[in-house]
């Protein structure tokens, strides 16, 4: 029998695919546009389908079936799945299964794991299997097997803080707080202080290409926006005025941290204490974190080296038969 193992990260406003013995095949947002009529056909998906949303097309409709790593409209989603399949399994025709473990963030419910496994396998896939975010992060460490650690994911809309044991989930809640707040703080900030009008996908080009921890970072950076005469104009923003803009969000996710770390165990906080925390997921990738974030928590801090793919590339590790880790059973 012929076979694909995949493993299937679904962020907070994105999927992001890897295929056993090649990597990461898809990273798309989860939008899906479809022409308007009696007959709608799939126009677009991913970031296509998210430029279609951000411009307002009159000519497509687009859906968000997958929101905050929760299926809201299953049809939709289901198309979205099919569609990115598609495009990057081009082998199907040999194949008689594919299997996908699926990294889901650790608060998902019964109701909404049972959802996103009936879009799954309605798109194609036979075997699926949930494992927590933060134990395909901790796949990508090598620390003492049997001690706790803290991971951090810090996505787009939600902030997983999660503490395990080796690949056993011990503890963890979700916040609905993250990198789409750091966007809208961005965009406030350069209206209030520059009089320039800036969409949230500039501030997000912003925050990705300039943002940081540092104090009096200096770097700078010309970006595009309307000014108060409605024309468009290039404007010169310092990194620095961005840490303004989104160092308090920063400081709710550590406050939060800090706020489980007073209700864990006493042996399980003495092991946070010797093996620290690890920040993942897109907004972990600001320069400065690590300095700032040991500051703030006098934690051993672990930044990996690609933190925006820790979880997905953790999950990869996973798919190996060898490998036993606590899953998702329901």
């Amino acid at each position: 029998m012929f076979s694909i193992d995949l493993a299937i990260k679904f962020g907070s406003d994105e999927i992001i695919i890897y295929r056993k013995g090649i990597g990461i095949i898809a990273k798309e947002p989860a939008y899906l546009a479809l022409t308007k009529g009696e007959k709608p056909k799939v126009k677009a998906y991913g970031l296509r389908a998210k430029k279609l949303f951000e411009t307002e097309s009159n000519q497509v409709t687009v859906y968000r079936p997958i929101q905050r790593s929760e299926v809201v409209d299953e049809k939709m989603a289901v198309e979205l799945m099919s569609s990115i399949l598609k495009n990057v399994i081009v082998d199907k025709f040999t194949i008689t299964r594919i299997n996908a473990l699926v990294a889901v963030p650790c608060a998902l419910n019964e109701g909404q794991l049972l959802s996103l496994k009936k879009v799954l396998q309605m798109s194609g896939i036979g075997k699926v299997t949930f494992v927590q975010n933060s134990v395909c992060a901790r796949a990508n460490l090598d620390i003492d097997s049997h001690s706790h650690i803290m991971v951090v994911d810090i996505g787009a809309y939600i902030t997983d803080i999660s503490v395990l044991n080796e690949y056993n989930f011990s503890f963890g809640r979700m916040y609905f707080i993250g990198g789409n707040d750091m966007d809208k703080s961005i965009t406030t900030f350069i209206s209030d202080n520059h009089n320039l009008e800036v969409s949230d996908l500039t501030s997000n080009k912003v925050k990705n290409e300039i943002a940081s921890l540092y104090d009096r970072d200096l770097y700078r950076a010309e970006y595009l926006g309307m000014d108060e005469n409605k024309k468009l104009v290039k404007h010169e923003i310092s990194a620095n005025e961005i840490r303004v803009a989104i160092v308090n969000i920063y400081d709710l996710i550590f406050s939060k941290i800090q706020e489980i770390m007073s209700q864990l165990p006493k042996d399980v906080m003495a092991d946070v204490y010797n093996n620290g925390v690890m920040f993942v997921g897109g907004a972990s990738s600001i320069a400065g974190l690590y300095e700032y974030a040991k500051k703030k928590l006098d934690l051993p801090i672990i930044v990996p080296d690609d933190p925006m793919n820790a979880v997905i590339l953790g999950a990869g590790k996973l798919l190996n038969p060898d490998r036993d880790f606590l899953k998702i059973n329901f």
